[in-house]
């Protein structure tokens, strides 16, 4: 059994569409439009689809192009990195092919332990979305989500520990490491035990570093949190880290906004009230397609500096450069809110 990674797939670039209106501002209006706009700049290079929420189809259709494929699924909120599947196979051939049977995987979710109390359908999500696909279904008997995870399609991984044991307290991080080495198909699990401040999760690697080759990681330091600084350091220094390049891109920033732009965003006990937390600005959440990379924009100086870095580091893919200033107003960026399937669409329409 082999874990996919994202480069390893051969189906399209799935996205939820946002409709929370105790998440998103305007009535998720703005986001849906730079969602769209998100899916406009892929979509001539890798195919795309999305998924509905079936109550929001009538407003979707009103918004989305024609030749924009979509389909109605349940789901509570967009993250879909964090509620879907991962996918195995039992063989490959050829680089980024995958032939036999396919797996898919996922863990239980919690809505972030507490970020998001509405979150049933998207506990059921992966089994769905699996079931449509007609591919086996697996739980894993943790609590786990999807931005917890990179690893390089290899067998090697790295999770964010603290985050693991924080969803499954009097569990030890060693047994969890060992069940997701066996489960998932892995050789190798590296445990990070230092998050971002801002990371309103708690911690998702996705948000450090990311494997996005089978020999490249990709990170961020951070002035706000030395001993992210230091573990990634430290990492780097590990007899296993000389098998990858290491891409460092510009340092993850934390950024303050005024109040009054969530002022209609619905507040209640159940979800984190928007605008109380700085926002996280990091280029690490990024997006690894076969042939390109979508590369977060925040209309900072760091831009263009992030781009450039990694059209230098792969120049045989094209950089797709997209603004996620709202992605990361609503707690993530284009990494959260996408994840790559491992077949065309033929079962989901």
């Amino acid at each position: 059994m082999k874990l996919l990674a994202d480069w390893q797939h051969n189906g399209p670039l799935l996205a939820l569409w946002p409709y929370r209106n105790d998440v998103w501002r305007g009535n998720a209006r703005p986001v849906q439009q730079q969602m769209l706009s998100m899916l406009a700049a892929i979509a001539p290079h890798y195919p795309v689809c999305l998924g509905v929420h079936p109550p929001q189809v009538h407003s979707a259709l009103a918004q989305i192009p024609t030749d924009l494929e979509w389909f109605p699924v349940a789901y509570d909120d967009a993250w879909v990195r964090d509620v879907a599947p991962l996918y195995l196979t039992a063989k490959r051939h050829g680089v980024g092919q995958a032939t036999g049977p396919l797996y898919a995987n996922a863990g239980q979710f919690n809505g972030w332990q507490g970020v998001n109390l509405a979150h049933a359908r998207d506990q059921r999500f992966a089994r769905e979305l699996a079931s449509r696909q007609r591919i086996v279904y697996r739980q894993l008997e943790l609590v786990f989500e999807g931005g917890m995870l990179t690893h390089d399609g290899g067998g090697t991984a790295v999770i964010h520990g603290r985050s693991l044991q924080a969803r499954n307290p009097g569990k030890r991080l060693a047994e969890m490491a060992r069940l997701l080495t066996q489960k998932l198909g892995l050789q190798r699990v590296i445990c990070l035990q230092n998050a971002l401040g801002a990371d309103e999760t708690g911690g998702h690697v996705d948000n450090q570093l990311q494997f996005v080759a089978d020999d490249a990681i990709v990170f961020s330091t951070s002035a706000s949190d030395p001993l992210w600084n230091d573990e990634v350091s430290a990492l780097q220094q590990q007899a296993w880290a000389s098998d990858y390049r290491w891409i460092e891109l510009p340092a993850a920033q934390q950024l303050r906004e005024p109040i009054t732009i969530y002022q209609d965003v619905v507040r209640h006990s159940g979800a984190l009230v928007r605008g109380a937390r700085p926002l996280l600005l990091s280029y690490a959440n990024l997006v690894r397609l076969p042939n390109a990379l979508v590369v977060p924009q925040f209309g900072v100086s760091e831009d263009a500096e992030a781009t450039s870095k990694l059209r230098q580091a792969f120049p045989e893919l094209r950089i797709i450069a997209v603004n996620v200033t709202e992605f990361v107003r609503g707690g993530g960026g284009p990494h959260c809110l996408t994840a790559l399937l491992p077949k065309p669409l033929t079962n989901l329409l």
